[in-house]
């Protein structure tokens, strides 16, 4: 199905991390939450559009997390899982990527593996807090291998730098925003293919990835510290299609301010952000609503996007909000996927 952020005339409001999917009796906390302007918004709205993840083996979920797919959508780019170039479009605001050039981008992460019980998992790379002198000193003692490889870094911001080469065009990644907190295993470069079917590309990242945990294992910069810097992470791969090498009229503004409650599914955590969310960015909207401003707001979970358009409410729609208030869990909570 065609996704009709594509063909969006009006202001969209993108909310990651927005649904949550219910794995216990969580439904009837969302049912009692008290978000006043969204239930006001939604009102005065209809859900035009649901995309749900298709299961793919041997992964239950795409490579790119819906929001991620749903943000590629209004700004016009195919939405090729694990190819949406974010990492090429941020060298291109950097003023990186040549008009001709044909290399592929990525973002190479700093970050910490944590090893527990025979199983590895990929903490979040913001809690390492690195400052610009690590990433400096990580940045020289790493670049050459890279290059090597045939791979340019480009400082980023401290922790994350943009990696140059055109074996990153069409190399599918997992987003980290599908792996934070969760074994790494299925979600590693090539884990979607067969053992004897990675590509070239993923071999080589692979093999990157093992030397330089063994460089970082006994590097200085992790003297005293209480979370290792012990491996990278590769996303955001791709190069910008032709027709998306200036900034879309229609960008949609993406409101991060439930990813992390999120990310540690702490549903208590999670509803106090909404909180801040409905009264700072639902509220605005409900007073452009009123002066007429037509909009779109997506609601993101782990395994699908909800499209909301605001349209005048019928008559129907006006009693049953009178006797009938919107119920949030029928919007905020969601199954989780089967396959």
């Amino acid at each position: 199905m065609t996704s009709v952020l594509i063909h969006s005339v009006r202001d969209t409001t993108l909310i990651p991390f927005s649904l949550w999917t219910l794995h216990g009796p969580e439904a009837s906390v969302l049912a009692k939450a008290e978000l006043l302007h969204l239930r006001a918004w939604l009102a005065q709205a209809k859900r035009v559009d649901v995309q749900v993840d298709a299961v793919q083996e041997p992964l239950l979920a795409t490579l790119s997390p819906p929001h991620e797919r749903a943000w590629a959508l209004a700004a016009g780019w195919p939405a090729q899982d694990g190819c949406l170039p974010w990492a090429a479009r941020a060298a291109a605001e950097r003023g990186l990527v040549a008009n001709n050039a044909t290399d592929g981008w990525a973002f190479i992460n700093l970050c910490n593996w944590h090893v527990s019980n025979g199983q590895v998992t990929l903490g979040d790379p913001a809690y390492l807090q690195i400052d610009e002198a690590t990433d400096a000193t990580l940045f020289q003692a790493m670049q050459s291998f890279f290059a090597e490889d045939g791979i340019a870094l480009h400082p980023y911001k401290p922790g994350q730098w943009l990696a140059q080469s055109p074996l990153l065009v069409d190399l599918p990644t997992a987003s980290l925003d599908r792996v934070i907190g969760r074994n790494i295993d299925p979600w590693l470069v090539g884990s979607h293919v067969a053992a004897d079917a990675l590509s070239p590309a993923a071999k080589l990242l692979r093999r990157l990835q093992n030397e330089m945990q063994m460089l970082l294992y006994t590097h200085p910069v992790n003297e005293g510290r209480g979370l290792t810097i012990n491996s990278f992470w590769v996303h955001g791969t791709g190069a910008l299609p032709s027709e998306a090498s200036e900034p879309a009229k229609q960008e949609p503004v993406v409101i991060q301010t439930l990813r992390e409650s999120a990310l540690q599914q702490d549903l208590i955590g999670w509803l106090e952000a909404w909180q801040h969310v409905d009264a700072h960015v639902i509220a605005p909207m409900l007073a452009r609503l009123a002066e007429g401003e037509p909009q779109r707001l997506v609601l993101c979970g782990e395994h699908e996007f909800h499209v909301y358009d605001s349209a005048a409410p019928s008559i129907w729609q006006r009693l049953r909000t009178r006797f009938a208030p919107t119920s949030l869990d029928t919007v905020l909570a969601v199954a989780p996927l089967k396959d």
